[in-house]
This record gives C-alpha cells, structure tokens and sequence, in this order.
C-alpha cells in the first residue's frame, strides 16, 4: 500500500518569519489515546477566550457525536476543496483524508494559539506549514488503548489490538518550540489539568 498523501500549505519563508507570532499545538498520539477527550475539555475550560482557536477538522468520515466533533466530507468533494487551496494542511491516516480549514494561518498572524489533533505523521508537513510549532503527545498504556478503541464500537478487538500496536514515533521537527508528553490512562482530570497547563505555557510563548 503506497504511502497516504500529504499536502502542506509552505509557509511564507523560513519558519517563524513573514507571519505573526501565534502558535500552533499539534495534539498527537495514538488511536484510544484520548486526544479528543482532551482537547473538548480544554474547550469547555477556555471558551470564550480569544486568544484560543480549536480547529474543527474536516473529515472523511460521518460525524460521530459521541467522538469527534468534525465536519463530513465524502472523498470527492474532499478532493476537490484541497484542490482548490482550501486547506492549510491535509493528511492521510486508517483509510480516512483529514483537512484543516486555510482560515486558521489569519489566526496565527493574529498571534492566536490554534490547537488541532493531528496525526503523528502529519508533524513534519505541519512544520512547513505553520511558522511556529508546538507538540502535545498524549500516551496511555496499550491495555488501556485497546478497551477505548473497541468501546468506540467501530473495530472488532482483534483489529483494535493490531492497531494499538502500531508504533509511531514522533519525528521532531527544527525549531519546534515545545513538547509535552501527556500521560492520559488514569485520573482524566489529572491529564486535564496537565493539558491546560501546557496550553497556558504556550499561550505565554505565543504571545512573547
């Protein structure tokens, strides 16, 4: 199976120069991780903030309420909206085509934090296409991965645990400005807190 296609939005010259000073966090980690536990709670905590964005995917997938708040596309109108520029950053991963709206670099020349979940793979191209960029890696022991997956109900165990075992590692990029790993197999609240804490160091950078 050949390689899922990427296509960065380049950046306006060398990373951190010919935009404004916002920050995107790329929140990675593998499948059952609980990335969008996280990332919802963090929402609820900060909004009404300003200076924080949570991107809303676009996907190639139906909504799921009780998952991903993310937007739906079928393959060829996904195609065709990346086609036309429409994405900042696109990416590929498990069969499915992931889109960040283009809209989301005027909140980073307007020196905004932007937080998204990101697959790890994506790190790279995210480097080329934003000039400042931060990780969170949040983690949780692979039993731990396995029972979240098949409670989401869309794969059988057998095929959870094939996908719990996949390891990716993360690649970091040049000048990446922070890295946080997160462990998120116990109390939620605890990696909640940790999440949040993360965010406000980098909202401090993002606004130096």
């Amino acid at each position: 199976m050949s390689p899922e296609p990427f296509s960065p939005a380049m950046a306006d010259g060398p990373r951190g120069a010919g935009r404004g000073v916002g920050l995107f966090v790329a929140v990675v980690g593998p499948s059952g991780a609980g990335k969008d536990t996280l990332i919802r709670r963090a929402a609820a905590a900060l909004g009404g903030d300003p200076g924080v964005v949570f991107a809303r995917r676009i996907v190639t997938r139906e909504a799921d309420p009780e998952a991903e708040d993310h937007a739906s596309l079928d393959l060829m109108a996904f195609e065709a909206r990346e086609a036309a520029g429409r994405f900042c950053l696109a990416w590929g991963a498990h069969g499915l085509r992931y889109g960040l709206e283009r809209d989301l670099l005027a909140h980073i020349e307007r020196g905004r934090l932007v937080v998204a979940n990101l697959s790890r793979r994506a790190i790279g191209p995210a480097a080329l296409a934003f000039p400042r960029l931060a990780i969170a890696e949040i983690t949780a022991p692979r039993a731990v991965l396995i029972e979240r997956i098949v409670a989401r109900g869309r794969e059988t165990r057998p095929e959870a645990k094939a996908r719990a075992a996949r390891e990716a590692s993360i690649v970091v990029p040049d000048g990446l400005e922070a890295l946080r790993r997160i462990d998120n197999g116990g109390a939620l609240d605890e990696a909640t807190a940790a999440f949040l804490g993360f965010l406000a160091k980098c909202r401090e950078t993002g606004l130096r």
